[in-house]
């Protein structure tokens, strides 16, 4: 005898919750409201944290970025200091002098074009070092 394949429909889905009817017309406007003041909460709360995540990598940027400069001036102290012997080392320590003593920056102000002044000379003052 031929083996019968039953074919078995699946079982019907159990209805996991039922569904509350939809409503015709306009959505409660309080409901709405409150929906809108959640997101607008999220996105403020999201907004904040990213904020202070940037603060924080500004700070490590700052830090860092002194740390270099720091290094830098330090280096072009050993330089001048090593080059002893030089043959027109008083013309470039002269130079040098005067560049710093040019420096026009106002601390107190925290302003970047005063960084970028400072930055500006070091990498003078490291050009005229290397060739001490």
């Amino acid at each position: 005898m031929p083996d019968k394949k039953t074919h078995e429909s699946p079982a019907p889905e159990e209805p996991s919750s039922p569904k509350p009817p939809k409503q015709e017309g306009k959505k409660n406007p309080k409901e709405r409201g409150s929906k809108r003041k959640e997101r607008e909460a999220e996105a403020e709360k999201a907004l904040v944290a990213e904020l202070d995540r940037l603060r924080s990598l500004a700070h490590q940027i700052a830090t860092r970025y002194m740390e270099l400069l720091e290094s830098e001036i330090v280096q072009i102290r050993e330089t001048v200091a090593a080059s002893a012997g030089a043959s027109d080392r008083l013309s470039r320590l002269s130079a040098m002098l005067r560049a710093l003593q040019e420096l026009s920056v106002k601390p107190k102000k925290g302003r970047r074009k005063d960084l970028k002044r400072i930055d500006g000379l070091v990498a003078l003052l490291n050009r005229v070092a290397q060739k001490l």
